[in-house]
């Protein structure tokens, strides 16, 4: 019955048979929830690839892991509860391009199994599958704004809790490299390590910079934290960080830099820069000339540093070696520490990362989820994701970004990008700024539009 009458007079109020299904809904729309999923968005991007030891690259039970395995239980648990109570979590989830993020997943847990570490494998395979139905639900409990505000909170305190270590605490703080001819580079690496910390600089800086100018929320605050994060993005010597923070703001705001009014600048700009390659090149020494002036680039004063991506390409050869050997399953996650034991640990690729860890089915499903993304850069502009995706693609190349060994804010921050076009609460979509098209503008044939659950 669809409800019981009290009485006989048909004025009588009723009470409504309210189903199981209909109240857990209710329950998903309080604020205790919503803060929840805030709280867990904040609370795993601060902590999730933050590290309090002095050896960075040392990894054990202590009690940072295991309050970061607390959070990655609580972010699965809250997803699943988005999963199976939430219908727009539902279609967001086996909606492309997230579905490519599913069909990963389901590769890195296949391989568990033929790990020579099983049990961690599986916990970093489930991190990402928590980090992911984590972000989906937030994105539909709190809507777009809300959770950049939980991922920006978190990277403030990531970034301030640096700062403080770097300058109190320098044991902690500070990285020091070892270079060729007994060189050391003094790196800045806060909580983290000196790559990871250059990452969420630079993702914290893209993030204040879309927010300011494309949200057009202003505040000293967020200015502030720009600047410790600039401070950060060059004080911890990540050239790859640098460059990609460059590319990523450069492609996120291509309408205004790359205005037709400015193509003259960039002609005689062009024009210029053709005249001094031209006088150079009548230089006998050119090629030594050239030599000296990079060599400031590279930490140890040698070019050949850079030749090799700081030896990377050596470790790229030894990886898909590897790949070859073991193609189908792959090694699982965590495993390349083993394997690379020699090469500084890690495959330093982000697709070579996911063939090693899962097989080439979970490299080819990367791949095909990176160029599909990039492909949609030239049908569709949205500053906040085009500035992402190429941001974490160009740090990709060097470093494995968001499918790390516990999946965090890189990994949280690609999913936000990856959802946009589905977010019908996204403001600089629903409202069309910056030249993007809307509903009312008639479909683009490229994105399907969810609505709220109701």
């Amino acid at each position: 019955m669809a409800g019981v009458s009290i009485g006989q007079n048909s004025d009588s109020p009723r009470i409504k048979d309210v189903t199981m299904s209909e109240r857990i809904r209710s329950l998903g729309d309080t604020s205790i929830i919503s803060l929840l999923g805030w709280s867990l968005i904040c609370g795993c991007t601060f902590m999730n690839l933050a590290n309090f030891t002095v050896g960075k690259d040392e990894v054990g039970l202590d009690g940072q892991v295991l309050v970061k395995l607390g959070l990655v239980g609580l972010a699965g648990v809250y997803g699943l509860f988005g999963l199976t109570t939430r219908q727009r979590v539902q279609k967001l989830i086996g909606s492309f391009p997230i579905l490519w993020m599913v069909v990963i997943t389901f590769f890195y847990f296949l391989a568990v199994p033929n790990s020579i570490t099983p049990l961690k494998s599986f916990v970093s395979a489930s991190s990402i599958l928590c980090v992911l139905l984590l972000t989906v639900t937030a994105l539909d409990h709190l809507g777009v704004m809300k959770v950049l505000t939980a991922i920006v909170t978190g990277m403030a305190l990531f970034i301030v809790g640096s700062w403080l270590v770097y300058f109190f605490v320098p044991s902690i703080g500070i990285l020091v490299e070892p270079l060729p001819e007994g060189q050391f580079a003094y790196r800045m690496s806060g909580l983290a390590h000196a790559n990871t910390l250059g990452q969420y600089s630079g993702l914290t800086l893209v993030l204040i910079v879309v927010i300011v100018s494309t949200y057009q929320f202003r505040s000293r605050w967020l200015i502030f934290l720009g600047l410790l994060a600039l401070g950060a993005l060059v004080n911890c010597l990540s050239r790859t960080s640098v460059l990609a923070t460059v590319v990523a703001l450069a492609v996120g705001y291509r309408h205004v830099i790359f205005k037709p009014a400015y193509f003259k600048y960039f002609f005689i700009a062009g024009f210029v820069g053709l005249l001094v390659v031209l006088l150079a090149s009548t230089q006998s020494d050119i090629e030594q000339q050239l030599m000296n002036k990079l060599a400031f680039l590279s930490k140890s004063g040698d070019t050949e540093e850079l030749t090799t991506a700081t030896g990377r390409s050596e470790i790229w050869a030894y990886s898909m070696r590897l790949i070859s050997e073991q193609p189908l399953t792959g090694y699982g996650a965590t495993t390349s520490v083993f394997f690379l034991e020699q090469y500084s640990q890690y495959t330093h690729n982000l697709i070579l990362n996911v063939a090693f860890s899962s097989g080439i089915f979970g490299g080819l499903a990367c791949v095909l989820m990176i160029l599909g993304r990039l492909r949609s850069l030239f049908f569709n502009r949205h500053p906040l994701a085009d500035s992402v995706i190429v941001f974490i693609v160009v740090n990709g190349i060097f470093e494995n970004v968001i499918f790390s060994i516990l999946a965090g804010m890189p990994t949280m921050i690609w999913i936000v990008a990856l959802c946009w076009p589905l977010m019908a609460d996204d403001p600089a979509v629903t409202h069309g700024s910056r030249g993007i098209k809307t509903e009312s503008d008639g479909p683009t044939g490229q994105f399907l539009r969810l609505e709220s659950s109701q």
